[in-house]
C-alpha cells in the first residue's frame, strides 16, 4: 500500500500537476505526501562562471544574490504545495535540501513509495531558464517508481466515472516490475484496467494476459480487459487507448536507452507525448 509520496517542486505547471495528482492519491489512499525543495547551490555556482582576477567580491555579491531569488521562490513553492493539502486536508510534510537536484531527488526517494514528477522538471530554475533532464537521470537509477505527470491534466470526477488504466505488457521483467508497482500502489475498487499486449502469436498473447489478470485479480482488481493485437504497441495506443485513459503504466525497458527513439520505446514516446500520466515501474 501506497504510505509515503515524494513530490520534488518547481515553478511550473507540471508540479501544479503533480500536487493535485498527489492530493487525490492522498484522500484516497491516506498517504502523507512530502513536498521537496532544492536549492541547487552546485547550478548557482557554475552559473556565474570563472572569476577573473579582482572579481572575487562582486561575483560572491551575485552568488548571494541569486540565492535570495531562490529562496524567495522555494517559499513561494512551498507556500503553494501546503495551500493544496491543506484545501484537499491531506497529511503532508515539507522538506528543504540543498544540492544537485537530481541527486538529491535520488537519495530521498529512497525512503518513499512513489515520486510525482513533471515530464519536463524545472528545478534549476536558480540558474537557467529551459527545462533540465532531472527525469532522465532519476529514471536511470531510482528504484522507486515513477509517475510522470504532464502540462496539462484533467482529472476525473471519482463520484461520477472510475479512473481508467492501460497497462502495456509484454512478459518481460521491466513490464512485470511496472504490473507489480501498479498492483501494491493503486486504487482497485475505482480503476478499470485494459491489459494491452503486442504479439504476433495470439496464443502466446492470452497466455500472457491470463498470467496478468490473475495476478491484478489477486490484489482486488475485478475490472479488466485484456486485448492482444497484431498491431505495434505505440500505434496501438495512439489510435486506440490514448484518448479514452487516464493512466498509463509502462516498464523501462533499457536505462541506457530510455530516450532514444531508435529503440522505438513505448515509455520514451507517451514521455515525449506529454500528453497523460504514465506510471514507470522500476
Amino acid at each position: 500500500m501506497l504510505k509515503r509520496i515524494l513530490i520534488p517542486l518547481d515553478p511550473s505547471p507540471y508540479t501544479d500537476n503533480a500536487i493535485q495528482i498527489a492530493s487525490l492519491m492522498g484522500q484516497n489512499l491516506g498517504a502523507e505526501l512530502t513536498g521537496m525543495v532544492i536549492l541547487d547551490i552546485p547550478g548557482i555556482e557554475k552559473s556565474i562562471g570563472p572569476v577573473p582576477l579582482g572579481g572575487l567580491y562582486y561575483a560572491d555579491k551575485l552568488e548571494a544574490q541569486k540565492e535570495a531569488e531562490a529562496r524567495a521562490r522555494i517559499d513561494a513553492l512551498l507556500e503553494k504545495f501546503r495551500r493544496v493539502c491543506e484545501q484537499q486536508q491531506v497529511r503532508y510534510q515539507e522538506a528543504r535540501v540543498q544540492g544537485s537536484p537530481s541527486t538529491m531527488i535520488l537519495e530521498e526517494s529512497n525512503f518513499y513509495d512513489a515520486v510525482i514528477m513533471g515530464m519536463k522538471t524545472y528545478y534549476h530554475f536558480e540558474s537557467q531558464s529551459g527545462e533540465g533532464d532531472s527525469l532522465a537521470e532519476i529514471l536511470d537509477h531510482s528504484i522507486t517508481p515513477v509517475y510522470a505527470v504532464p502540462r496539462d491534466i484533467q482529472l476525473p470526477d471519482l463520484s461520477q466515472e472510475r479512473i481508467k488504466v492501460c497497462i502495456a505488457f509484454d512478459g518481460s521483467f521491466p513490464s512485470g516490475r511496472a504490473l507489480q508497482r501498479f498492483a501494491q500502489l493503486a486504487l482497485p475498487d475505482l480503476m478499470d484496467v485494459t491489459l494491452l499486449t503486442s504479439q504476433s502469436d495470439h496464443n502466446l498473447g492470452d497466455h500472457l494476459l491470463n498470467q496478468a489478470e490473475a495476478y491484478l485479480q489477486a490484489h482486488g482488481f475485478t475490472s479488466i480487459q485484456k486485448v492482444c493485437t497484431p498491431t505495434g504497441i505505440i500505434k496501438a495506443i495512439d489510435t486506440e487507448y490514448i484518448d479514452s485513459h487516464h493512466l498509463f503504466v509502462v516498464g523501462a525497458h533499457s536505462k541506457r536507452g530510455l530516450f532514444d527513439f531508435a529503440l522505438g520505446s513505448l515509455t520514451h514516446h507517451l514521455l515525449k507525448l506529454d500528453k497523460r500520466p504514465v506510471l514507470i515501474g522500476q
